[in-house]
């Protein structure tokens, strides 16, 4: 009988250890500090997004709910349990999530794989804190009304707002970001005549099967350049007046041609003829026909 108490107590200090050890760590991020947090060369997870929020808030002018709050998980296990618990996802849509996102935003915040976070270098790290806080401000934009923007407008965007946000922190400049993304599209298994189109993109579940199936640059990269297209012809402001219209009580059909000049179709034709001529050189000044001018992107 007495053999057996040491593995008791083996079990106890087992069962001890995991209800001291939090699945989670919780953080209440500050978009409203009267100046930007300071950073030295390794900021918390905790200083680095109060940094970010701020920026987003104060300098790229986005709206946000009250009382965001951060929740970075163990492992893929307490991830999907806080995306279910405190998130309010669906079962099968948590676990579904959880196998493939490092980070996922929500209406009442986000939701990280300290994991992955760990494994992540600072920059990497900034730059998935931006972009998910990205998809709060979008819900923020659109909340109340009917319908929402097209896949490829919200991911796009939120990958436009990362990289201002790298640049903000002086970590990498836009234009560098923008760049490396025009590389890793010429460079891409999935070579550019065989990218979706944008109106391929629109909806969650297509966008889902074609980053599983293309891959990232033939998705967030592409997504992320008609946006910056977008952006360069048209301002931020037309960006942003777009996405709020989203919380109106109208057609969602109708908003894009009630704020940009140029109708989607045309739009998404025009970028892809754009996208094809990546890498291409322009011919010298006087030589037959003028070329049109170099996508931004490869300034």
């Amino acid at each position: 009988m007495s053999g057996r108490w040491p593995i008791v107590v083996a079990m106890l200090a087992a069962v001890a250890c995991s209800s001291v050890a939090a699945p989670y760590r919780e953080y209440g991020i500050r978009f409203d500090a009267p100046a930007p947090p300071s950073l030295d060369q390794s900021p918390s997870d905790g200083e680095l997004i109060d940094a970010i929020a701020w920026l987003m808030r104060h300098r790229l002018d986005l709206p946000f709910p009250a009382d965001i709050k951060a929740y970075v998980y163990v492992n893929e296990a307490t991830f999907v349990d806080g995306l279910i618990k405190i998130g309010g996802e669906k079962i099968d849509d948590a676990w579904d999530r959880g196998r493939f996102a490092s980070g996922v935003a929500t209406r009442v915040g986000l939701f990280l794989r300290g994991d992955y976070l760990a494994r992540t270098h600072l920059v990497g790290r900034a730059g998935l804190f931006a972009h998910e806080l990205a998809h709060v401000s979008q819900s923020k934009l659109r909340a109340g009304g009917r319908g929402r923007p097209a896949q490829w407008i919200l991911e796009g965007h939120a990958d436009w707002v990362k990289f201002k946000v790298l640049d903000l922190l002086g970590y990498r400049p836009y234009a560098e970001s923008r760049d490396t993304v025009v590389r890793a599209a010429l460079g891409s298994t999935t070579p550019i005549t065989f990218f979706p189109d944008l109106q391929a993109l629109a909806s969650s579940t297509a966008w889902t099967q074609s980053v599983n199936r293309l891959g990232s640059p033939a998705t967030y990269g592409q997504a992320f350049l008609a946006v910056d297209w977008l952006v360069e012809q048209y301002g931020s402001a037309k960006l942003m007046e777009f996405l709020g219209r989203f919380a109106l009580d109208a057609d969602p059909r109708v908003h894009w041609g009630t704020v940009f000049p140029i109708p989607y179709r045309q739009f998404g034709d025009n970028f892809r003829a754009r996208l094809n001529g990546l890498g291409r050189p322009t011919p010298p000044a006087g030589a037959g026909s003028p070329a049109a001018s170099p996508p931004s992107s490869s300034r």
